[in-house]
């Protein structure tokens, strides 16, 4: 019966428990109210989406106008995050004393080095340095919706400009030369990028209408200036507490990812790593206060699109398959789940104090799951959940304290 059942079917289908479809209400008693969807398409960009909808209710208020109008510009971060992310590679090799091939390898330096993806702090560094946009003055181009012609292409000048500065090394130049040779590289990156996704918008009048329908215009804005206008979440009181209980890994410690980063010097990653019952008290904390909690997860598992429903009861495999998940310190310590997908938790309901179901602002429209997006059962966060963002003034004087630690590196391609 469970073979036809399979085979006829398929086996999400007939293996689904609808009885945890109809537990999972799509009604929370705290809520942000609703804003309009970000489309990622296919341009790999969920982490700056999952900031933008971070940020957006902030500088809609500030602004004072309907969030649903409101739009920023994705195009504008990714080109520079692009261009960042360039230097910062560049950066390793000259500063590197060992820039052998195997070395390079086993440390993955070169291989990731100005891929499509990101973090909170890349996010930050980028708004921090080139500030925001609004989406009409920096619309997405082209290949912004399919990112993986220029993710090839970009990479591959890259890492011919890498291979000239290890020939430049192997000469003994000095720093200066390098330097220079950094320089020619980054103007020609600038250029290339240009030409794909269209060149930065670095003055413009910002013409819009507020709440009460009144006509508002500030003219000859930079990004920088919009930023420092209409964006009042201080953004760099924002930090990563992660849950990350694989075999390597400590509760109470702090731990960064080696090379990655986009603005060289000012986005290292950088996570405290608490038990899972701190992230949600955090994240409660923040939601309480109308702030939207920035998140990484592993949602390929547990997840049904029609009903946007997250639930690691939601299939059962045990009784018809004979299989038993992983754990989740299995699962992180044996590389089968990562932080693939950055979303926003915008909602969640509780009962006697306790989360039951979270809302999550996802970045693919509003035409799957429930307007967007996902309700996740309080048992998801638990298994699937491995960071969330929220600003320190949340944290206890003890949490605080460990913020202060140095960092323990971690490898480019451990499961954060």
């Amino acid at each position: 019966m469970i073979e036809n059942a399979i085979t006829k079917n398929g086996m999400e289908n007939a293996c689904i428990n609808r009885n945890v479809i109809i537990e999972n209400q799509p009604v929370f008693n705290i809520e942000l109210p609703e804003s309009k969807r970000y489309h990622q398409k296919d341009s790999w960009r969920c982490w700056i989406y999952g900031g933008l909808n971070l940020i957006k209710h902030n500088i809609a208020q500030n602004l004072n106008i309907d969030i649903m109008k409101l739009e920023l510009s994705n195009n504008h971060i990714a080109f520079f995050d692009k261009l960042e992310k360039s230097n910062n590679a560049y950066e390793n090799i000259i500063k590197l004393e060992n820039t052998d091939f195997d070395y390079l390898y086993k440390e993955k330096i070169v291989e990731y080095c100005v891929s499509e993806g990101g973090y909170w702090e890349w996010f930050a560094a980028i708004i921090n340095k080139y500030g925001i946009l609004p989406y009409s003055y920096s619309p997405n181009a082209v290949e912004s919706n399919d990112y993986s012609k220029i993710e090839y292409l970009y990479t591959e000048k890259v890492k011919k400009d890498i291979l000239k500065l290890i020939n430049l090394k192997k000469q003994n130049v000095d720093l200066e030369t390098l330097e220079k040779a950094k320089e020619e590289f980054l103007q020609e990156n600038y250029i290339l990028l240009s030409k794909i996704l269209g060149e930065p918008t670095l003055e413009f009048d910002y013409e819009y209408r507020d709440k009460n329908g009144d006509y508002k215009r500030y003219e000859k804005l930079t990004p920088i200036e919009f930023k420092n206008k209409f964006l009042t979440l201080e953004l760099n009181n924002y930090v990563t507490i992660g849950n990350i209980p694989m075999y390597n890994k400590e509760y109470y410690k702090m731990y960064s990812k080696k090379y990655m980063q986009s603005v060289c010097g000012f986005s290292q990653v950088r996570y405290l790593n608490l038990p899972i019952e701190d992230l949600k008290k955090l994240a409660i904390k923040q939601l309480k206060d109308g702030i939207p909690v920035y998140m990484g997860a592993h949602i390929r598992k547990f997840r049904d699109m029609e009903s946007g429903i997250l639930d690691t009861r939601l299939y059962n495999y045990e009784e018809t398959l004979g299989l038993n998940k992983l754990s989740k310190s299995e699962a992180l310590s044996l590389y089968d789940i990562s932080m693939h997908h950055v979303m926003v938790f915008t909602g969640v309901n509780l009962i006697d104090n306790k989360p039951q179901r979270w809302k999550i602002e996802d970045s693919y429209g509003d035409e799957e799951k429930v307007n967007g997006y996902y309700i996740m059962n309080d048992n998801f966060f638990d298994e699937f959940v491995l960071s969330v963002i929220v600003d320190k003034k949340y944290l206890s004087n003890e949490q605080l304290e460990m913020l202060n630690q140095k960092p323990i590196e971690f490898d480019v391609e451990e499961p954060f």
